[in-house]
């Protein structure tokens, strides 16, 4: 649902900062999934020790070491329009749905680390950190960037003054 997006950074450690905001949030999801997925095991095997054994045999059928065995009741994704639906009710679909949700975040994560790794190697090759920059990143974490000139912003024009007006002598009458 990401498309690529076109941002202006004035400096590189503003860019930085941004990238190092957006690991933190990528992190923070990714531990709120992980210990949704926790609690759901844990809940159902206290409600359904059987479903679970099914669970568990589901997914070592899915080790790469091992062969495929196919079985007759498995349930699977169904293609609809343009809609994927899990054929079945039940916890193995929203854990499914989970565990690849977690495979992308941990996949973008990557993504963002290598980027934030490769920004501070071209800074330590003597880029320039008060250049501007304007960067493009894809949906698929692509990441391109351009310097720009320096868009620093300027200091705004002030002038100060000191305004000193005497005190009027009080009239008596």
């Amino acid at each position: 649902m990401q498309e690529r997006t076109i941002t202006k950074f004035r400096t590189i450690t503003e860019l930085q900062s941004e990238i190092k905001k957006e690991l933190d949030e990528l992190q923070k999801k990714i531990d709120d999934y992980s210990k949704q997925v926790g609690e759901k095991l844990r809940s159902t095997e206290k409600e359904d020790p059987k479903e679970m054994e099914e669970f568990r045999t589901m997914l070592d059928d899915k080790d790469p070491k091992k062969k495929p065995v196919k079985k007759k009741d498995s349930k699977q994704w169904m293609e609809f329009q343009a809609l994927s639906i899990y054929d079945g009710i039940g916890f193995k679909g929203e854990l499914e749905v989970y565990f690849k949700t977690l495979e992308e975040l941990k996949a973008k994560l990557e993504k963002l680390k290598k980027v934030e790794g490769s920004i501070e190697a071209l800074i330590s090759q003597g880029f320039r950190k008060d250049l501007g920059l304007l960067v493009v990143i894809g949906g698929d974490l692509s990441f391109r960037m351009v310097a720009l000139k320096n868009t620093k912003r300027k200091a705004k024009f002030s002038y100060k003054t000191i305004f000193d007006v005497e005190a009027e002598n009080p009239i008596a009458v």
